[in-house]
């Protein structure tokens, strides 16, 4: 089976191509076509974009923290649904686990699932040397299906003229259009990188205006064609949505995902794995809700900006008092990194403020004016917990800017974090609540979701209901 892909990736972070992804997203869903979008690497807020430039969810695709055949088990899923697919990279076309492991990047997936490479070279502050740059990438590795060029930040026609007849005279690999350096179309950045789609009266016309100018100056006919040589997608093995993995529940486990401004990072297959293996998902808001949904067997806090919200989440006490006593009566609840903080005892924000926040854990949470953590990792069960016995292993990511205090002594991690060579902050438990630092990815071992599942379904079960 052969489904049309292209990636667009840069030269090094900041270059443009998240714009230009989600111009080209936007621009080929007014098209009339069905986007399906993805980003490599475990970023949530580019995703966020993505999602509301093509009308469907933007999903992660991510070679260091899963292995091949999940990826493109992930991939194919939606691909299959869909008349394109477009893979924004990471940072720089080539940077990945280091400087002679290739994986995590955008030239490691591309080789990976046979897609063509369009490369967005910055050029705001060059003319003739960006047929040096475009060879240097060309040259960094043959074998790679480098397809075409798009130039960003470009001043003029004539800048323009400059910068394809070099590329194109240097190369041989054809320069597809431009952006025009242009503010009106760059999204303002805050501490974990762009600010989140959710704010949407700042991102919705910057989409459009992004879209309007890819139409103009960008030829989408060529992205098209492009995508439609992209090699026959590769053969591999199923291991993740299996019939023959969903537990027999007599009852759907109803799993609470908080999901609102503060809390909006997951990886959309950690819900959809959910999903498969039986769960019954139920969405909720820390920020509005007095109340969690009723029937629910578990709780799920994700990672997002409650350091932003801390005065509104610390005033909806009745909410947070109805999450403490659940944790206390055995619950099964899984708190990332924004979700640990929100279950400390309390969040002290970038404004030397502290808040009081939901006491199941103790310690205070702060913000520090410098990113604390960032990287992959690996949890690695010192005890056994709802997340599987002693010993498993769960791959994840860490971007962080709080730290811990305050926390007792002799207090024990449920898990160890190996991030490279060291051990870091594993996270803490209290009865049948789990928090951490980690985004865990149940794609990288999925007995992890059916381990959380069962124990949502033991917990009902021990209920009567």
């Amino acid at each position: 089976m052969n489904y049309p892909r292209v990636i667009i990736a840069g030269t090094h972070s900041g270059c443009g191509k998240t714009t230009i992804a989600m111009g080209i997203i936007r621009s080929l869903s007014r098209r009339g076509l069905k986007v399906s979008p993805y980003k490599t690497g475990p970023d949530y807020i580019d995703p966020g974009f993505h999602t509301l430039a093509a009308g469907s969810k933007c999903r992660n695709l991510d070679t260091m923290m899963l292995e091949r055949d999940v990826v493109l088990e992930f991939f194919e899923r939606e691909a299959a649904l869909s008349d394109i697919s477009v893979i924004e990279g990471v940072m720089g076309l080539y940077d990945g686990a280091g400087a002679l492991d290739e994986r995590g990047s955008a030239s490691h997936l591309s080789r990976l699932t046979g897609t063509p490479v369009i490369l967005v070279i910055d050029a705001g502050a060059m003319a003739r040397s960006a047929g040096a740059i475009a060879l240097g990438f060309k040259m960094f590795d043959p074998d790679l299906d480098f397809a075409a060029v798009i130039v960003n930040r470009v001043g003029s026609e004539r800048h323009f003229n400059i910068l394809k007849e070099s590329i194109e005279d240097k190369t041989g690999i054809p320069v597809l259009g431009y952006l025009p350096k242009n503010a009106d179309l760059t999204i303002p950045e805050r501490h974990l990188g762009l600010i989140p789609a959710w704010e949407k009266d700042k991102t919705i016309s910057v989409i459009d205006k992004l879209a309007d100018s890819v139409e103009k100056n960008i030829d989408l006919d060529s992205v098209i064609s492009i995508a439609k040589r992209a090699k026959p997608f590769p053969e591999y093995k199923k291991s993740v949505f299996l019939l023959s993995l969903i537990p027999d529940f007599e009852k759907k486990p109803v799993i609470a995902v908080a999901w609102d401004n503060a809390f909006c990072f997951y990886y959309d297959d950690n819900l959809d794995m959910l999903k498969h293996y039986g769960a019954e998902i139920v969405f909720f808001s820390p920020l509005e809700d007095n109340s969690l949904p009723e029937g629910i067997s578990a709780i799920y806090l994700g990672g997002g900006y409650p350091e932003l919200f801390a005065e509104k989440l610390s005033l909806n006490r009745n909410l947070m008092e109805e999450i403490r006593n659940y944790s206390m009566d055995g619950m099964p609840i899984l708190a990332e990194c924004g979700g640990f903080m929100y279950l400390c005892r309390e969040l002290g924000d970038m404004d030397g403020k502290t808040y009081p926040m939901s006491g199941v854990f103790p310690g205070r949470t702060v913000m520090d004016k410098k990113l604390r953590s960032l990287g992959y990792c690996s949890s690695i069960n010192l005890e056994d917990n709802f997340l599987g016995i002693c010993g498993t292993v769960i791959h994840g990511h860490m971007f962080h800017w709080a730290y811990l205090e305050d926390i007792p002594v002799g207090e024990r991690s449920p898990f160890v974090i190996k991030k490279g060579e060291k051990d870091v902050d594993g996270g803490l438990r209290r009865v049948n609540t789990i928090g951490s630092w980690v985004h865990f990815h149940f794609g990288s071992n999925p007995s992890s979701a059916i381990n959380f599942l069962r124990a949502a379904y033991e917990y009902n079960r021990g209920k009567g209901d």
